[in-house]
């Protein structure tokens, strides 16, 4: 008790102590070896056409002042009675906030409520005060010490919240929560929590080869008595009577790695290899409503790292395996209608004669029959009885007939997306300049669930991805920052949950290329760096082209040529730990926004569309996505203490 008394009081000490000096924030009380440190960041961001494109519409426009602050404590322990540190505990926590705008600070889950019989309005709440929130918290020790084993070499086991990624974080990123406040906007440290999970890292040959074994849970729906009996899955088939989710039902994560140091030369270099491979079981997917899918996800990769003192030389190769099971469902509902000014529940998918929706009355004729019928697609638009007089708004029979996209029968959808990204550099210049070009391809496709029949998708599916790029680096469409609007073929089928297309975002049906140049002389006073990038962009897999004047999808394809994006990193240490930095892009749209511009993505645009003047309204003025030049900006500070 009396050496935790003076650990804690010299913690307490360290942490008041004036921040001019980082040694001062360090303590060591017989095995224990505390640090403190941290960071604060204020940063202002301005941005212009970053998700339309379009100079015409006032809303896209963004502008806001943010910080961020980080708070770490490390605590080692051992050295003096083992003769190394045997045990570490380390927690991170953070404050961040748009200046301004209370609600972008911390915000609720969207939560469902209950009218009466209706299901599936949410909303959430917001929590208008700064706050620190537990951002990394984690314990980790030598299972040789704590089981008291003699291993031959090392071996760690880690568990808490913490940061794990394989190859170059795109088949598997470490982005588990993240800010909403980042779109269009690049950023290093965009993750607000990481993944609670547990590792097991080893060694097998010292220096030469090591291994780690990782398991997270992503989400846990069995965790009371209110998740396990929830009554999510009456509409699918065959589970009227038994609704109740069950227990089981947890979105975990496995994946492992073989760490290789094929060999490590002063005159030959380093190489780094990585196979990997990962597999994710999803059980509550939603394609339409709650946990009407479920998928069983594996990746195998490999990513290897040369680098010697004139080159380096990287690449990043995965394959998507398993698949997505999607359920056959029942897709008729209890939701409010306003009739003559009064709320009525109606089943949605179920019409009269005249095509009005009948009420839901429980325990009725009407509603008996409703439950009993048939399920198949083959029933939709069928006739499954007639009623006289307890419908309540008909006198005489009353026919009922479902819709004609009642019912959605079972599919299955098999993984086969991949990707591969490789890049490389040369010093030119001592170590001062250094010359990068890249180049990768991750696959695209339709969205398969449009269709309702058994499939192949190939689109390549990364998980908690924020790759922005290695040796060249995006900073408007990669990572954090890619929140372009990239939208596929609008959907063809009447079994698709909207006649608008869907948009893909993240590392996926994408082709690229590029370039860089970073300066950044050794041995000035006041270091500084200088780093800009160009890279180009096509679609994996060609969309079709839109026309506005028809208002119509054609039936041809678009050009795949995205664009082209201009950026600069630049920073200058203003002092030894404050840097004052920079960020800003160009991006230039292709040929492909060209050939689908003013094509809408919701109601609301469709609307645009439909009230243009054919006779004579500017084709330079359609409203909707466009092919205007983007800028970004991004100007801060980063106190490190």
């Amino acid at each position: 008790m009396k050496k935790t008394f003076v650990v804690a009081l010299l913690v307490c000490v360290s942490l008041v102590v004036s921040s001019n000096s980082f040694a001062a924030l360090k303590t060591k009380s017989g095995d224990f070896e505390v640090k403190f440190y941290g960071s604060f960041k204020p940063e202002t961001s301005y941005g212009k056409n970053i998700a339309l494109l379009n100079s015409n519409n006032r809303g896209n426009f963004i502008y806001f002042s943010r910080h961020t602050i980080d708070l770490n404590l490390d605590i080692q322990y051992g050295a003096e009675t083992y003769g190394k540190p045997v045990a570490e505990f380390m927690f991170n926590v953070r404050d961040k906030g748009i200046w301004g705008s209370p609600t972008s600070i911390a915000s609720t889950t969207d939560s469902e409520t209950k009218i009466v019989d209706s299901v599936g309005r949410t909303h959430k709440h917001f929590i208008p005060r700064h706050i620190f929130w537990m951002r990394e918290a984690w314990l980790s020790f030598d299972l040789a010490e704590f089981l008291g084993l003699p291993f031959m070499n090392d071996h760690t086991f880690q568990v808490g919240l913490f940061p794990f990624s394989l190859g170059r974080g795109i088949a598997l990123g470490d982005a588990y929560a993240i800010g909403p406040e980042l779109i269009g906007f690049y950023s290093d440290g965009v993750v607000d929590q990481f993944a609670p999970g547990a590792s097991l890292h080893g060694d097998i040959l010292p220096d030469t080869l090591s291994y780690d074994v990782y398991a997270a849970i992503l989400q846990n729906k069995t965790s009371s008595l209110g998740e396990t009996e929830a009554a999510i899955f009456g509409q699918e088939f065959g589970r009227l009577k038994t609704p109740q989710r069950g227990s089981g039902n947890v979105n975990f994560l496995i994946a492992t790695r073989l760490n290789i140091d094929l060999f490590h030369h002063d005159k030959f270099g380093d190489l780094h290899i990585e196979p990997y491979a990962l597999y994710n079981h999803d059980p509550e997917q939603r394609v339409e409503f709650i946990a009407d899918a479920s998928s069983r996800l594996g990746t195998v990769g490999l990513a290897t790292e040369y680098t010697n003192e004139k080159f380096e030389f990287g690449f990043d190769y995965a394959l998507n395996l398993g698949q997505q099971r999607v359920k056959g469902w029942d897709r008729n509902q209890v939701v409010e209608q306003n009739r003559n000014g009064q709320v009525v529940l109606v089943n949605d998918q179920i019409v009269d004669q005249n095509g009005d929706n009948i009420p839901f009355v429980s325990g009725s004729t009407a509603q008996d029959i409703i439950y009993d019928s048939f399920q198949g697609e083959s029933q939709n638009s069928a006739v499954i009885g007639t009623v006289t007089g307890d419908v309540g708004y008909l006198t005489g029979p009353v026919t009922i007939q479902n819709s004609d996209r009642r019912f959605r029968n079972p599919f299955t959808n098999k993984y086969e997306g991949w990707m591969f990204v490789i890049d490389a550099a040369v010093w030119a210049y001592k170590n001062d300049l250094k010359l990068a070009a890249m180049t990768g391809i991750t696959t695209g496709d339709d969205n398969p669930n449009d269709e309702t029949k058994d499939g192949v998708y190939s689109g390549f599916i990364p998980l908690q991805e924020i790759y922005s790029g290695s040796r060249v680096r995006s900073a408007y469409l990669l990572g954090g920052a890619g929140r372009l609007t990239r939208p596929l073929s609008a959907p063809t089928t009447i079994q698709t949950t909207s006649k608008f297309a869907r948009t893909v975002n993240g590392f996926s049906n994408l082709v690229f290329l590029g370039g860089s140049l970073h300066w950044e002389p050794e041995g000035r006073e006041k270091p500084y760096a200088v780093n800009p990038n160009v890279v180009a962009y096509w679609q994996e897999k060609p969309t079709h082209k839109f026309d506005a004047l028809a208002n119509t999808e054609l039936d041809c394809k678009a050009s795949t040529y995205l664009g082209t994006e201009l950026n600069l990193f630049a920073h200058f240490m203003v002092l030894k730990d404050l840097k004052l930095f920079f960020i800003g892009a160009v991006f230039f749209p292709g040929t492909h926004y060209r050939d689908i511009k003013g094509k809408p993505l919701n109601a609301t645009q469709k609307a645009l569309l439909d009230r243009l003047d054919r006779t004579g309204f500017s084709a330079d003025r359609i409203p909707n996505l466009g092919d205007d030049t983007s800028y970004i900006a991004n100007i801060g500070l980063d106190f490190k203490f």
